[in-house]
């Protein structure tokens, strides 16, 4: 085998080997979430029944609601899970102006043929006094390059559940 042959096979399998050997650490936090990180990055996450209520759950009843044959009907059902911040009557009609628009367009392109979508990526939104406020999730498109962002937090004002602030899908 050649020298440049041997490279590129040795950073090929170098991250999975990594992550198969910090596998067993996984019982300290921080080693457990870098490696939960790595094979996100390497294979992604795919969900297709979400718990109810969960960060996930919201993703999927947005993209769900996006894709409903009745414009009407998704609509409503997509206010469901925005944040209460984003409920506010200006808030709303930007959604349903731009967002909303363009979500319909596209949210075919986030679902896999058996109705789940993949999240590539994630980035943890901390709150200023302290624990966790939101999740930024990179969900993959069948036809964009670039993983596309949706970030849900808690809803202080929605009994803490979790709901859609940003989502550019």
């Amino acid at each position: 085998m050649t020298k440049a042959k041997r490279t590129t096979t040795l950073r090929r399998w170098l991250p999975l080997l990594a992550a198969a050997l910090l596998l067993p650490l996984g019982g300290c936090d921080m080693v457990g979430k870098t490696v939960d990180k790595a094979r996100m990055k390497l294979f992604g996450i795919t969900v297709t029944d979400p718990d109810p209520e969960s960060a996930e759950w919201v993703l999927k009843q947005a993209i769900d609601a996006a894709n409903d044959s009745n414009e009407e009907r998704g609509w409503e059902q997509f206010q469901q899970v925005l944040h209460s911040e984003e409920r506010t009557p200006n808030a709303l009609r930007g959604w349903y102006d731009h967002a909303w628009k363009r979500m319909r367009r596209q949210a075919k392109d986030y679902l896999q043929e058996d109705g789940s979508f993949k999240i590539v990526d994630f980035k943890e939104m901390m709150r200023s006094a302290g624990g966790t406020a939101g999740y930024e999730y990179f969900i993959e498109s069948t036809k964009k390059e670039m993983p596309t962002p949706c970030a849900v937090y808690v809803d202080d004002g929605n009994s803490g559940k979790w709901r859609i602030r940003r989502c550019s899908l």
